[in-house]
């Protein structure tokens, strides 16, 4: 090794070395080797998994067609009730008897 060399860290010293004997591969200290570690995949969903993913999936749409019947249910009987108001308003009114009897004025006011 140079004297150049020796100034270096150990660390560096031992690079140097495996570079120039053709072993390319750095040493993995131990942090490396946590760092590099692939985090676990999760596992599978099972069948049970699926099952139980659907039945929520029925609950909650079962519950919102019981709202939908229930918003449609509300809607009717404002409707309703609607009809049966303008239904008992539907009694012909005609004014014009009253202005036919009414003497008819020559005056401006």
């Amino acid at each position: 090794m140079s004297d150049s060399l020796k100034s270096l860290p150990p660390e560096l010293q031992s690079r140097i070395n495996q570079i120039v004997q053709g072993n390319t591969y750095p040493p993995e200290s131990p942090h490396q080797a946590a760092i590099a570690k692939p985090t676990p995949t999760p596992p599978q969903p099972s069948l049970m998994d699926h099952t139980i993913a659907l039945r929520q999936e029925v609950a909650q749409l079962s519950s919102q067609v019981q709202a939908i019947g229930q918003v449609t249910e509300a809607v009717g009987q404002a409707v309703g009730e609607l009809y049966q108001l303008f239904r008992a308003q539907t009694a012909t009114s005609d004014y014009s008897g009253s202005y036919q009897t009414q003497p008819e004025v020559e005056s401006d006011y």
